[in-house]
């Protein structure tokens, strides 16, 4: 309980922070707020161009830094460079580079075997991730792409939250991108999935009104 009672807390000052904004004059951004103020919230060091820092354990308790090399950076840039042409395959690139991260990180964070959708199970465990976690790793992969100049159709916006005293669901927070030619706002939420899978890049209106088994399963439909 203890722990829910933290996240409620956590992701509602996130969601009000985030409304707050929106209210504050015709914003094409979700937020004014930048994404490096989510990442400072919680205490994480912004990534450089040759290294991320990574959260685990659920709610930021655990932060590790992983180096990325030359070759590293090679392969992301190859990886973004197929999602150069417009900003629909620019979001595929985005999700596949995520999930390159994660598996990159893996080794060194312990993080190989968290698992998707399951944020009230084993709590605290060094080796899994809850939506706070995965929502600042996500914003601090798509701020190392900008630091490499690979986001060409995009800008980064400051997380989203939704849930408890927002609409009455659970609490869930997801790293946020915008599209530069017409303002569209896009979940980017690798939380739905284990590690190293892609994750869920969806509309923001459609995340805020679906619910976390009904992003699950729009990538696994239920069987007859």
């Amino acid at each position: 309980m203890a722990h829910l009672a933290e996240k409620i807390s956590r992701l509602r000052v996130s969601g009000i922070l985030a409304s707050a904004a929106l209210l504050v004059g015709a914003c094409s951004t979700p937020t004014m707020l930048s994404p490096e103020i989510y990442l400072n919230s919680y205490a994480v060091r912004l990534p450089d161009s040759h290294k991320v820092n990574v959260c685990h354990g659920y709610e930021c308790r655990l932060k590790t830094g992983v180096t990325i090399g030359q070759r590293d950076i090679e392969r992301i840039t190859r990886i973004m460079a197929a999602g150069s042409v417009d900003a629909a395959s620019e979001r595929a690139a985005i999700a596949k580079a995520i999930g390159w991260f994660e598996n990159r990180v893996a080794p060194f964070a312990g993080t190989a075997d968290d698992g998707g959708y399951r944020d009230l199970l084993n709590p605290g465990d060094a080796g899994q991730l809850d939506c706070i976690d995965e929502a600042v790793n996500s914003t601090g992969y798509l701020l190392f792409l900008r630091e490499h100049d690979l986001l060409k159709h995009h800008t980064i916006g400051h997380p989203i939250a939704k849930g408890f005293l927002l609409d009455g669901r659970y609490p869930h927070v997801t790293a946020v991108v915008i599209e530069n030619e017409n303002g569209g706002q896009y979940a980017i939420d690798s939380w739905i999935f284990s590690n190293g899978d892609e994750p869920l890049v969806m509309l923001l209106d459609e995340w805020r009104s679906t619910s976390s088994q009904g992003m699950y399963r729009t990538r696994y439909p239920a069987e007859d």
